[in-house]
């Protein structure tokens, strides 16, 4: 895949994939004010395929989770290299679901600095079972 933008298939749409992130078996991550539960993947459509939830309970407001859902968004497509090189030279998938903790709009820069913390630490996490299995 060649360029910036989002392809359908990087985006978690499966029931059966989204339901084994939140069971037993997803791991996660926070960088508040994101969250990051994550699962390796058997597919191998793309690197990565990823879920954003931004929950109403906080944000009641229809408008503020559409404005949060594209800063969300926008902040992983300008730093999803960050993960999927790595995950691609490891022939690994990972199924990541982003959450928005904060009650509060926050601007894109903040978000966009906590994605790339949070991408950096799936990655290193995502790989360290993978080097052991290579190390033994």
């Amino acid at each position: 895949m060649i360029g910036n933008r989002l392809y359908k298939t990087e985006k978690l749409c499966s029931k059966l994939e989204i339901d084994s992130v939140f069971g037993g078996k997803g791991k996660g991550v926070t960088a508040y004010p994101l969250r990051a539960v994550y699962t390796v993947a058997t597919d191998d459509t793309a690197p990565t395929r990823f879920l954003i939830s931004i929950p109403k309970k906080r944000l009641r407001h229809a408008v503020d989770r559409v404005l949060l859902r594209r800063r969300v968004r926008e902040a992983y497509r300008l730093n999803r290299h960050l993960i999927n090189q790595a995950l691609t030279e490891a022939r690994l998938h990972v199924n990541v679901v982003f959450i928005y903790l904060s009650d509060k709009i926050l601007p894109y820069t903040a978000i966009e600095r906590r994605m790339q913390d949070l991408l950096i630490r799936i990655a290193a996490e995502a790989l360290k079972p993978h080097h052991d299995e290579e190390g033994n």
